[in-house]
């Protein structure tokens, strides 16, 4: 396209439906219920108007659309992860009430490392959360104002990362506290253990986002679309 000012971020094409054929490949350990399947698309044309480039300026104005939309994917996925850890503590509180052990150790809930870890899941969970919904809610006073800081974009994308990875480190932790009940394809928390570590492992998510985070709050250029 001429004089196309999408730079390095990705043009995204509108369609309908039966133009796309869905490659069915999301064979994976956990979130299976997404369905990420691939889509594949051939000779196709779509107008310019039903394009858009992610990550680049508004084209319509409003709050909502003023809001950064990689940050708002990382938003999305991530909360996905504080759900699942929520969960995962839960279960272990609920099973550490009543479970006792065959080798004759105390109730679990007796147990000194158990208590240990569900406090420190606990404090984990609640502070990746608050952090999440601090920097949300700073991000979207700035979009109903009529504009967003490179600053608070940068807090949300980092408040997203610590929040997804978090989540998956409150599941490993709940899992391990669990034992052998842990380990059945039936169990709630083998599920949240894979579906937590999917959600740590999404691009908009991943390690990479600390970095780019860390040179943004360092005064560092960092890559275009990270915003």
């Amino acid at each position: 396209m001429e004089d196309d000012p999408s730079g390095d971020l990705p043009r995204v094409a509108v369609m309908p439906a039966e133009k796309v054929t869905i490659r069915p490949n999301w064979d994976v350990i956990g979130l299976q219920g997404t369905g990420s399947h691939d889509v594949v698309v051939s000779d196709v044309i779509v107008p310019e108007e039903w394009t858009l480039i992610r990550g680049g300026p508004p084209t319509l104005d409003g709050p909502i659309y003023r809001y950064p939309a990689v940050a708002f994917a990382a938003q999305a996925h991530a909360i996905v992860g504080i759900g699942i850890a929520r969960s995962a503590i839960d279960d272990v509180i609920a099973m550490a009430e009543t479970r006792a052990s065959i080798t004759g150790a105390p109730m679990m809930a007796e147990r000194g490392y158990v208590q240990l870890e569900i406090a420190k899941a606990e404090a984990m969970l609640r502070s990746a959360r608050s952090f999440f919904y601090e920097a949300t809610e700073e991000l979207w006073k700035e979009a109903l104002k009529g504009e967003v800081n490179l600053g608070t974009t940068t807090l949300m994308r980092l408040a997203a990362t610590n929040a997804a990875r978090q989540g998956a480190e409150v599941c490993r932790i709940a899992s391990g506290l669990a034992g052998t009940e842990a380990l059945y394809s039936t169990s709630n928390l083998a599920r949240a253990m894979c579906d937590s570590f999917v959600v740590a492992q999404h691009a908009a998510l991943n390690e990479g986002t600390l970095q780019s985070a860390g040179r943004a709050l360092l005064g560092s250029a960092i890559q275009q679309g990270f915003p």
